[in-house]
């Protein structure tokens, strides 16, 4: 069964709103109803202690009354005596089935039905004439029915009591389920927070890493976002753009390799010509001309470079060749590539000083050759005459250093951040004695990123840039 995926971010987010209200909600309401009822509780406690309190302090009086008019009753018989000892007898029967509907204990009740009970008995007696020699000892039975009527009172003082301690406990036992609720929808909340923060942050992740691929040039792996429908749908474009970008980096490399065949052959028919003019075989030279061979020869070697600088670094971006590795002495290969760039530097009145520990790693001859070449290569054409250059190797631990260092202008602060990437050429580059392509550092870069190495740009000491290339070294079985 497929999950309910709502319409758009936003209803999603006001959903997370409202779930992660209800606990909240829910508090509020958990404390009203405890106030409510403490307050019902409290004022139920003020009132049955108030009419218990008056109700005994009623009976009292209506008992002493009784008495007085039966006592003259019994001495004067008048009929307005009797009539009051009625009246009287009514009202602490009325008193009496007030004060047991009050929470009294159970000792309470039962005295409150003997005094009814002695009291009925009492008013009998008085109320029958033909019991008239009984009535003046049935008067003696009022200290009795006082008594009574007294600890009824205290009691009703104890109930005030009884219902504040009550009322105490039932206030503690409130906010102890208070705490008890406000923790658990405080866990509730963090749940749905939980929750929703994941329903939220997981299809923004979900494009970040799809963006972040498609700006790593990764357009093989699906990009699929899953959540509101809105998103889904940013999603479905996202996947179309990689497909799109897919298809048009296959038509740039097959571009970039019919193009760079089709430069091939016109300068090889360059180079071989440029070389049957620089050996005479068609006739001698004049100076002049052979000074132009000279500059003819020069170019078609540069432009050779710069193609193969192109094709390497399609190859590189597209990665469809992995770095054939294998063992060899990193300071050997530091070497040979010296010795090809002797003419150039002997030519320029450059000084190269070289400090070289041998040291052995796992990788591409090739890639790293193109790496070190390159970066001297940058350093020869920025230096000035009569300046120096220096290339250090040496280990750190499991890794290899070499530091390659000139006496150019350097690398400007706002530049560094951008050298590495493809067609970019700073100030100095510009105003160098040869304009390259751009992408001598683009493809440094991406073979390094293929031995698990890095090229970084050191902080300046100085004149010159300092380019540091950092290898890791795997031990020879």
């Amino acid at each position: 069964m497929k999950l309910y995926r709502p319409k758009s971010f936003l209803i999603l987010l006001l959903a997370g709103f409202v779930f992660v209200a209800l606990p909240l909600l829910a508090a509020l309401a958990g404390a009203a109803y405890f106030m409510y009822k403490l307050a019902v509780q409290s004022t139920q406690a003020v009132f049955w202690s108030a009419d218990s309190a008056r109700e005994t302090r009623s009976l009292l009086e209506q008992l002493v009354e009784q008495e007085r008019q039966a006592r003259l009753y019994n001495l004067f018989a008048e009929p307005e005596n009797l009539e009051s000892i009625r009246k009287n007898h009514e009202k602490i029967r009325e008193i009496l089935s007030s004060l047991a509907s009050f929470p009294f204990a159970e000792i309470v009740i039962n005295k409150i039905e003997k005094l009814e009970t002695e009291e009925n008995d009492l008013f009998t007696i008085i109320n029958d004439p033909s019991r008239k020699k009984e009535r003046k000892k049935a008067l003696d039975r009022y200290r009795e029915i006082n008594f009574l009527a007294q600890e009824i009172q205290e009691a009703s003082y104890n109930l005030m009591f009884q219902e504040t301690e009550k009322l105490q406990k039932e206030a503690f036992r409130s906010q102890k389920m208070m705490l008890w609720l406000t923790c658990i929808l405080f866990l509730v909340s963090l749940l749905l927070i939980s929750i929703f923060a994941y329903l939220i942050i997981r299809p923004i992740r979900q494009i970040d890493k799809g963006i972040l691929r498609l700006g790593e040039g990764d357009f093989v792996t699906p990009i699929s976002v899953s959540g509101p429908q809105d998103l889904e749908f940013l999603g479905t474009k996202l996947d179309w753009l990689r497909e799109r970008l897919a298809e048009l980096e296959k038509e740039k490399n097959k571009f970039v390799a019919h193009i760079s065949h089709e430069l091939k052959t016109p300068l090889s028919s360059i180079r071989e010509g440029t070389g049957l003019l620089s050996e005479e075989v068609v006739g001698p030279l004049t100076a002049q001309q052979k000074e132009v061979v000279k500059i003819l020869t020069s170019n078609s070697r540069l432009l050779q470079k710069l193609i193969e600088n192109i094709v390497n670094f399609n190859m590189a971006q597209a990665r469809h060749r992995p770095p054939q590795k294998k063992h060899f002495a990193l300071d050997q290969l530091i070497v040979e590539v010296v010795q090809d760039y002797k003419p150039i530097l002997i030519a320029n009145n450059l000084h190269l000083n070289i400090n070289l520990v041998p040291t052995s790693i796992n990788g591409d001859r090739d890639q790293i050759r193109t790496v070190i070449d390159n970066i001297l290569s940058n350093a020869i054409k920025h230096s000035p005459k009569f300046t120096e250059i220096s290339m250090t190797l040496k280990t750190d631990l499991d890794k290899a250093l070499l530091d390659i260092k000139d006496s150019g202008p350097g690398i400007p602060e706002e530049e560094r951040s951008k050298i590495f990437r493809p067609f970019f050429q700073g100030q100095a580059g510009l105003k160098g004695r040869v304009k390259g392509t751009g992408l001598g550092l683009a493809i440094a870069k991406e073979y390094m990123a293929n031995h698990h190495g890095t090229i970084e740009v050191m902080p300046d000491e100085g004149d010159g840039a300092h380019f540091r290339l950092t290898l890791p070294i795997e031990e020879i079985p």
